[in-house]
């Protein structure tokens, strides 16, 4: 009778103590997801694309151009 008392504060103690370490991986893999997002948002920031022009003609055709840089 006595031990079942003494199970139970520690079976709360391990809940808790294993959810605090599932919360904290979840955390590292979320913020090394944020971490890579924002890496490739300043990637594209930094060497963005070369734009691409285009012309049409009266007949509707696309033709397409390059830049004179």
């Amino acid at each position: 009778m006595i031990g079942k008392r003494y199970e139970q504060p520690k079976f709360y103690s391990n809940f808790y103590y294993e959810q605090y370490h599932k919360m904290l991986r979840r955390l590292i893999i979320l913020s090394v997801f944020i971490l890579l997002l924002t890496l490739g948002i300043m990637y594209y920031l930094f060497y963005p694309e070369a734009p691409h022009y285009y012309a049409s003609t009266t007949t509707g055709q696309i033709i397409s151009m390059t830049s004179a840089q």
